[in-house]
């Protein structure tokens, strides 16, 4: 059978007719535009060192990591903005004759293979100044120094009783260091 040419041309007039105006399920956008907007996963979230050791605990109540009878020797910070939130922690433990490292960030803790040595002495987490204190308490110090290295965050270190925090950019790095149980700057 043939179909004569008026005849489609009409059949195909009514589809594109149809299909502009969502009669043959073509999805109208709230956006006006043709394409489907992707949502993409949100960058995490910065988070405190005291939000990190929470996690960890909560991990390792539930038979993750396990860091009982380790004890802590270094803290480091990285990316860390003035309200103490960082885009990742690590933690150097010494396990015995062993040494751990752990790391914080978008996935969570992980361990780590680094051979980098640890201080000697203890970092005793609850006698010393939260990061989050710290920066807070020197920001008066640390704000004009990220302002003329055009700096939004600094690396935090905390290790054999003191805060070292580094400032960098592109423009330079400066480097203070602080007491870890004061605050009180080293000069």
């Amino acid at each position: 059978m043939r179909v004569p040419g008026g005849v489609l041309a009409l059949f195909a007039a009514i589809c594109i007719i149809c299909t502009t105006c969502g009669c043959l399920g073509a999805s109208s956008h709230p956006s006006g535009g043709g394409i489907t907007p992707v949502d993409l996963p949100e960058s995490p979230e910065a988070c405190t060192l005291a939000g990190a050791l929470a996690e960890l605990d909560l991990l390792g109540a539930e038979g993750g990591l396990n860091v009982t009878g380790t004890s802590v020797h270094q803290v480091l910070g990285t990316g860390v903005s003035l309200d103490g939130r960082a885009t990742s922690w690590a933690l150097g433990l010494e396990d015995g004759d062993e040494v751990r490292w752990l790391t914080f960030g978008t996935l969570g803790w992980k361990e780590i293979t680094l051979r980098a040595p640890l201080s000697t002495e203890e970092v005793n987490i609850t006698g010393v100044l939260s990061p989050e204190e710290l920066l807070r308490d020197q920001e008066g110090v640390l704000r004009p120094v990220m302002t003329s290295l055009n700096a939004d965050t600094v690396d935090i270190s905390l290790a054999e009783g003191v805060y070292t925090v580094t400032v960098r950019s592109d423009a330079g790095m400066e480097t203070f260091v602080f007491r870890a149980d004061t605050g009180e700057v080293i000069v």
